[in-house]
């Protein structure tokens, strides 16, 4: 099983989805470029191979994470200021 997260920014978007003990199982990096939507579904296009009930959960994060939470579903969508300080605990 798998949690899925997506950061979408400006700049570049990159989708990550990690194991129930946080290791790395595959990434994504791609460039914005003004259409988060698209990238987020290019992203997902790369992921395929994984079947969606393999994933527990879905975050979002970045400058993109509203409008990326609602048109993927997330479960949970924090802002980047939140995010780095739970990476640090």
């Amino acid at each position: 099983m798998y949690y899925l997260g997506v950061d979408v920014g400006s700049v570049s978007t990159d989708i990550v989805l990690i194991d129930e003990n946080f290791k790395i199982i595959d990434k994504v990096y791609l460039k914005t470029k003004g259409r988060p939507i698209k990238t987020i579904q290019d992203g997902f296009r790369e992921l395929k191979k994984y079947k969606k009930e393999e994933i527990l959960a879905v975050g979002t994060t970045g400058s993109g994470r509203q409008i990326a939470g609602y048109v993927i579903g997330a479960d949970v969508v924090k802002n980047e200021i939140t995010a780095h300080a739970v990476a640090a605990l």
